[in-house]
């Protein structure tokens, strides 16, 4: 019986072990307090050096002394240099964390290059440091300079998503490849060096104008204002893809960029990520609650899981009686123009709140009897 059972094990994935990055550089409330939560690592972005500036981020001292938090300093292309290095390093010393990561774009021919300013840096960094890290490309890795490159960390982080912006709107496009991640995947096991991955748990924003000629990108925060026939697409990861790279990769450790915070509509909730995480299928859907917070009033509110969209959520309302009053909430529209006084809105339209964040929609003032029907509708 034992011999049957072993091949069933070997394919179960260990327990999730979700580890984020942290890439907010300005510290709210709500990245105070998503920072807060318990997770398995944290990757915190502490700087950004380029040639001419250092930008530092405005994380409370306190985080650095976390032993689960790792400071990720982003050294920008034109300060690849010796000085930029020597900036880098003096910056690692004022930081004060034992775990450090580089976070560097570094261009294929000058991975040689890259390798012989780490080796110089690694003698340079202060006796804090226990941990040593880089971000690496799918591209480095069909190059044999790499090795050198892996040679000088303790580990390195394999970032498998990136974008390729569409010059129009019609172009196809992917946040995450398929066969480029298995092809990474499958090189990087063979420079026989310790690596983990990097998994997009969000979404772009791409904007194009009314020609469908590309216009901007956002990668978080609320809808930008309409400004004339400006069109909007999508570019998300798909999360069958992620749970599949997960399964087929169960002994290497996973970061998702980034970690969710509160009123971010561009970025999967924790449940979500934890779903994924552990090579599962979240299931979208859309949880709506009715409250009687009154004898005469009845609030709705609606809880989007496991989705990114743009779009907003569409609602059907059946009432017994279709008189009362009603007030929306911001963000919330009705679906019908010109509504008689008096009379309640069969159809809502309101605007994604981001995914599991709780709205109320909104209050209907009608009679104890009266409780509607409220289903979605799907586009």
């Amino acid at each position: 019986m034992k011999s049957l059972l072993l091949p069933l094990l070997l394919l179960v994935l260990p327990a999730s072990a979700a580890e984020y990055y942290l890439w907010q550089r300005k510290w709210t409330a709500a990245v105070r307090a998503a920072a807060q939560q318990p997770c398995d690592g944290l990757q915190v972005f502490a700087a950004e050096l380029s040639a001419k500036r250092t930008e530092r981020s405005e994380a409370p001292p306190e985080l650095w002394k976390r032993e689960d938090v790792t400071a990720v300093f982003r050294l920008r292309v034109d300060a690849l240099n010796s000085g930029g290095f020597a900036r880098l390093a003096a910056e690692i010393a004022r930081n004060g964390c034992a775990n450090i990561q580089l976070d560097a774009d570094v261009p294929e021919r000058r991975l040689a290059e890259y390798a012989g300013h780490l080796k110089a840096l690694r003698a340079a960094l202060p006796p804090q440091v226990r941990e040593f890290s880089v971000t690496a490309l799918p591209c480095h890795l069909a190059h044999a300079d790499f090795a050198a490159v892996a040679a000088q960390t303790d580990y390195y982080v394999l970032q498998l998503h990136g974008l390729d912006v569409p010059a129009r709107i019609d172009e196809p496009y992917a946040l995450i490849d398929g066969t480029v991640a298995r092809t990474a995947i499958r090189r990087a096991r063979q420079f026989k060096r310790p690596f983990r991955i990097a998994l997009p748990s969000y979404a772009y924003r791409l904007e194009f104008d009314a020609a469908g000629k590309f216009a901007a990108i956002a990668a978080e925060g609320a809808p930008p204002p309409a400004v004339g026939n400006r069109r909007y697409r999508l570019a998300a990861p798909d999360p069958e893809l992620l749970a599949a790279l997960i399964r087929e990769n169960p002994d290497l450790r996973r970061i998702w960029f980034r970690l969710p915070v509160r009123g971010d509509r561009l970025c999967y909730d924790r449940t979500s990520v934890e779903t994924l995480d552990r090579g599962e299928l979240p299931s979208p859907r859309l949880e709506i609650e009715l409250r009687r917070v009154a004898p005469n009033a009845l609030e709705l509110w609606i809880t989007p899981c496991a989705q990114l969209r743009l779009e907003p959520l569409e609602l059907a309302l059946e009432w017994p009686d279709r008189h009362g009053e009603f007030e929306l909430a911001p963000g919330t529209k009705c679906g019908q123009d010109k509504l008689p006084f008096g009379i309640l809105p069969g159809r809502l339209r309101v605007e994604f709140p981001g995914c599991g964040a709780k709205v109320r929609a909104a209050t209907f003032l009608i009679n104890e009897t009266n409780h509607p029907a409220v289903k979605e509708i799907q586009p």
